[in-house]
C-alpha cells in the first residue's frame, strides 16, 4: 500500500475545522457586502422616491447604519434604513393620517408609498448579492 494519499485522522481533522472556518468568514464577508450594498441602494432609491414638502428635510434625511442587537452572550448585527431628520413622518406619509383642523378632522391624506418598494427592491438586491458573492467562494 503506497504512503501517497495517507492522512492521519486528527491531521485531517484539524484541516477541516480550519476549512470551515475559512468558510464561514467567507460568508460573513458576504453578508456584510450584500446587506451594505442593499442598504446604499435602499437609501439612494428613498432619496429619489419620498415626498419633498416645504423644504425637502425629510427626502434628504435618508441614511443606513448598523445596529448591534445582543442575544444572550452573543451579538447580531442588523443593518438598518431609517430617516434621521423627520423620522416621525415615515408612517404618516407611507400609511396616511387623519387631517384634522380647530373644528375637528376632515379627511384622510393620500398614502405615498415609498417605503414598501423601496424595502422590496432592497432585499431582492441582498438575495441576489448574496448569492453572487456566495459562488465565488473558494475553499
Amino acid at each position: 500500500m503506497s504512503k501517497i494519499g495517507e492522512i492521519k485522522i486528527d491531521k485531517f481533522l484539524d484541516s477541516m475545522v480550519l476549512t470551515l472556518e475559512d468558510y464561514a468568514k467567507g460568508v460573513d464577508k458576504c453578508l456584510a457586502k450584500a446587506s451594505h450594498e442593499a442598504g446604499e441602494n435602499a437609501e439612494n432609491e428613498l432619496h429619489r422616491t419620498s415626498p419633498v414638502g416645504y423644504t425637502g428635510d425629510y427626502r434628504k434625511g435618508w441614511t443606513y447604519g448598523e445596529k448591534q442587537i445582543k442575544r444572550g452572550k452573543s451579538y447580531r448585527t442588523e443593518l438598518v434604513v431609517y430617516n434621521a431628520t423627520k423620522y416621525r413622518l415615515t408612517h404618516l406619509l407611507e400609511k396616511s393620517h387623519r387631517i384634522a383642523n380647530k373644528y375637528g378632522s376632515y379627511g384622510k391624506s393620500t398614502p405615498r408609498t415609498h417605503i414598501a418598494p423601496a424595502q422590496a427592491n432592497a432585499e431582492a438586491k441582498f438575495t441576489s448579492v448574496f448569492r453572487d458573492e456566495l459562488a465565488r467562494i473558494r475553499i
